[in-house]
């Protein structure tokens, strides 16, 4: 027998012998047979072809509203529509993902009840799935002088019955882990508990988050962020918090006992170490209604997903995409059949720059520092980061976001210039304890006075007044604009996780040149890019820092020749005499520039120092330190000595 289909959005009808309808095309048609009675007394039922058209008409009338989605207007094509009839379509498509449906009527069949069915098909675009097929049937009774949709379960799939639904299952392959530059797992699965509330089942909400809270130290917070997420479903399962396997056995028995609380096996990410890297790695947990309209179809509001960092920017690759079924289950959740599946596809390994040794030792080099600090650790040769940590761990990512004025750390771009411009490390120059440029004073620290020395003893004792000086005298804007391009300044950069760079306006006169030329005034950086500073001064070439290894573009500037053999024996001079002596470590020849950057209008300073060991660029800063070379110096020669551990 044949089968003829036409799409619902262009239905027509036509019988052998029967007029045209209204607006009908005469080039479809639907094809009505006659069926076997249900006894040998009497002929078999038979639509005659006006009942036939207007028979077929309805069902479409209803199946268009149904690919709509307006469920109201398809009420109006059922006979005495059911309680909750809109809410039984909507969990249909919610609890399926449907992003649209198309059908085709097959063919209108006659019952031996004087009624009718319209067989027809679906096509089921399940959002982020594919498309799920299916043959159903419409009843069809004549009601109100009307055909109409008799409407039962199985109108939405054949096998339906009362208190049945449809559900997409999605199983989720275990996430992959993120790799080293040397091949080392530094964020990886590990057996937990996940802890998580079914809205339908909850007792008393107040009591539930409070047990949460005392037993599993969840904060109510977090769990009602799950609950009061737009889209859940009653029957969902949605994880508010994860125990240890230990942790969990300790108060097992009283989680169990709380109703709506309910407990599974899962996986939780893990790294070498506490802290290691946590803003750069990020975090995994409950997608966010922010994070699913970012990532959309396959993903669900019950989904464990990266939320920030690294995990969040390689969520495709280290996630995968689940394996999914389309599932009939009953009233209370269990699956009686599984409809349609659908493989879904396999994690992938990422390799980051990062280094899990460097950064063990850049966390241990924070260790005992109570201001909020930061240190980035960058290879000179290519510009990868290989470490970035903050402190707290609980604020913000300083190491790569903190924005701070670089202080005396940008005078190895002014350096830089001022060598261009033809000062020598051997030029004379002054170095008073005060010096007014246009009316604006500059102080040294420590209101120290040094008479006349050398460019490279000014630069080793981080004069201001003589930097200052050579900016507003030997300078002009757009030389030391350039110079501050040359390192990197202004540039974007193109990391797959958010980071700043460092920003350095046009001065509005010689006093703020000579600002910036110390560093102060508008100019603002990093850590991370005063690490590339660092690295730029030790090789000659600047270059824009990256985490995924030969995929990000790369920015280079060569800073011209001679200028960083020039920066290295000054900055060796720094740590050999100068500000920065307590960077010094025995046996290894570090290069450095301390800072101590002003900030506020009470006096306050931030606390820097840049420099570089071995293949090793690094940036330190430690927020209201005080003296780059006391505080942060001595920091900088601990990571050496860690990283010469290594």
């Amino acid at each position: 027998m044949r089968t003829r289909r036409w799409p619902i959005v262009a239905l027509a009808l036509l019988v052998a012998g029967c007029a045209f309808g209204p607006g009908v095309d005469p080039d479809l048609a639907i094809t009505t047979y006659p069926v076997a009675a249900d006894t040998t007394e009497g002929p078999a039922p038979t639509l005659n072809p006006t009942e036939s058209n207007a028979t077929a008409a309805a069902a479409a009338d209803y199946l268009a509203a149904w690919a709509a989605f307006e469920w109201e207007r398809a009420a109006q094509h059922v006979v005495e529509p059911p309680v909750g009839f809109s809410g039984i379509h909507e969990d249909w498509r919610t609890g399926l993902a449907v992003d649209s449906v198309a059908f085709d009527i097959l063919r209108a069949t006659p019952t031996a009840t004087g009624g009718a069915e319209i067989a027809f098909h679906a096509a089921v675009e399940l959002g982020g799935t594919g498309t799920w097929e299916f043959d159903g049937v419409l009843p069809m009774v004549r009601a109100g002088g009307r055909w109409q949709v008799d409407w039962v379960p199985s109108v939405l799939y054949p096998s339906l019955e009362p208190g049945d639904r449809l559900q997409m299952y999605r199983e989720w392959p275990e996430r992959a882990d993120i790799l080293d530059i040397n091949g080392t797992s530094i964020a990886t699965d590990i057996a937990v508990k996940a802890i998580g509330v079914r809205p339908d089942q909850i007792g008393d909400l107040n009591s539930l988050v409070d047990a949460l809270e005392t037993l599993a130290d969840i904060p109510t917070e977090r769990v009602m962020e799950q609950l009061e997420q737009p889209g859940i479903q009653p029957h969902w399962f949605l994880q508010v918090g994860s125990l240890t396997p230990d942790e969990y056995a300790a108060v097992a028995d009283d989680l169990e006992a709380i109703p709506g609380v309910l407990v599974r096996d899962a996986t939780e990410r893990a790294s070498p170490g506490d802290p290691f890297a946590d803003h750069v790695l990020g975090t995994t947990g409950p997608i966010t209604v922010e994070i699913l309209d970012q990532l959309g179809p396959p993903y669900t509001a019950t989904d464990v997903v990266g939320r920030s960092g690294l995990e969040l920017a390689l969520e495709r690759e280290l996630a995968g995409t689940p394996r999914q079924e389309v599932q009939r289950v009953d009233a209370l959740g269990e699956t009686i059949e599984v409809l349609a599946e659908f493989p879904g596809t396999s994690p992938s390994a990422t390799t980051v720059t990062l280094d899990a040794e460097v950064q063990l030792a850049v966390e241990g080099a924070l260790t005992g520092i109570d201001e909020p600090a930061a240190i980035v650790v960058v290879d000179i040769a290519s510009g990868e980061i290989r470490a970035a940590a903050s402190r707290p761990v609980s604020g913000f990512d300083r190491a790569m976001l903190g924005l701070y004025p670089p202080g005396s750390t940008f005078k190895v771009v002014t350096a830089a210039a001022l060598l261009g411009a033809g000062l020598t490390p051997g030029t004379t120059v002054e170095c008073p304890n005060e010096t007014t440029v246009i009316g604006r004073t500059f102080t040294n620290a420590g209101d120290v006075d040094l008479g006349s020395i050398s460019f490279r003893d000014a630069f080793a004792f981080s004069c201001n007044t003589t930097f200052a000086t050579l900016a507003a005298e030997e300078l002009t804007d757009e030389q030391l604009i350039i110079a501050a391009a040359y390192f990197g300044f202004g540039s974007t950069y193109a990391l797959p996780i958010p980071a700043s760079s460092g920003s350095f306006p046009v001065p509005a006169d010689a006093a703020d040149r000579s600002a910036a030329a110390i560093g102060q005034g508008r100019v603002l950086a990093s850590p991370l890019h005063q690490a590339t500073v660092a690295a730029a001064a030790a090789s000659g070439v600047w270059r824009s820092p990256r985490i995924l290894p030969g995929t990000e573009t790369i920015q280079t500037f060569e800073l011209g020749e001679g200028i960083s053999d020039t920066l290295d024996a000054m900055m060796l001079r720094v740590v050999n005499i100068g500000t920065g002596t307590a960077a010094a470590v025995s046996g290894q020849e570090v290069h450095g520039k301390t800072g101590t950057a002003e900030y506020g209008t009470e006096g306050d300073t931030h606390a820097w120092f840049i420099g570089y060991w071995d293949d090793y660029a690094f940036a330190i800063i430690i927020e209201g330190g005080g003296f780059g070379g006391e505080v942060a110096a001595p920091v900088a020669a601990d990571l050496v000595v860690r990283l010469a551990a290594i």
